[in-house]
């Protein structure tokens, strides 16, 4: 994704934030942003980013934006997130850390939001409600529903991906699609905007989604508005 946003001309800055077990925070190529940069894009990196903290994830990921908004003092951000990233920006949104910035668009990729065969957390015959409430709730589901009054109210566009790989286990092999889809019934009434897009097939597997051209091209249009990602 990062490439295509290069490729397509949206942003001509990347910087690397990489966070250690212990939480230090190593900024690479810092050096890139400068006056001169333009929409530029942090690729956050967790070394231990399986170990299911989510709420220690979260607090560095708000050092992280703390460091860099004292640096270059920006006010309003964007976030794309994939996989359990999506859990520990949940869980920076909804949790007690001083937001030191106002996010503007959330793009989630593979969000197991109610568990998946990563976390142990699965429901194989899970159904959603029509308002998107799932039957079984994993225990961060329900911590995330408790504090859903917190997400930032009528601020955020928000676009849900999610994979299905059409062969009847309605999954994109490690999170289900009624598991992605239930994070509407967690933010989708208090979003500014909530739009949530299936693909389909071979390419919507849960590794490949965030290397999917066609998906990197529904971010581009929706976080930075370039129809067909072509730079005007």
């Amino acid at each position: 994704m990062v490439n295509s946003a290069i490729e397509n001309g949206v942003t001509n800055t990347v910087v690397r934030a990489n966070v250690r077990r212990n939480g230090a925070i190593h900024i690479l190529h810092g050096y890139r942003w400068t006056n001169k940069s333009y929409n530029p894009l942090i690729e956050v990196n967790f070394v231990a980013n399986h170990n299911r903290n989510y709420s220690r994830y979260a607090f560095w990921f708000g050092k992280i934006l703390e460091r860099l908004q004292s640096q270059h003092h920006f006010k309003k951000y964007n976030v794309v997130a994939h996989s359990l990233g999506n859990l520990d920006l949940m869980y920076y949104l909804l949790g007690h850390e001083k937001k030191t910035a106002q996010l503007v668009h959330q793009v989630d990729i593979a969000g197991p939001f109610d568990g998946s065969n990563i976390d142990g957390f699965r429901f194989p015959n899970n159904r959603l409600a029509a308002d998107s409430r799932p039957q079984k709730m994993s225990s961060f589901y329900h911590f995330l529903l408790n504090r859903k009054k917190k997400y930032p109210i009528d601020q955020v566009h928000v676009l849900n991906i999610y994979g299905n790989l059409d062969n009847g286990s309605n999954s994109d092999g490690r999170v289900s699609t009624t598991s992605a889809r239930s994070l509407k019934y967690l933010i989708g009434n208090r979003a500014k905007s909530y739009h949530q897009i299936e693909f389909k097939g071979w390419s919507a597997q849960h590794h490949m989604l965030r290397q999917n051209p066609e998906v990197s091209q529904k971010i581009i249009k929706f976080v930075w508005g370039r129809n067909n990602g072509k730079a005007s």
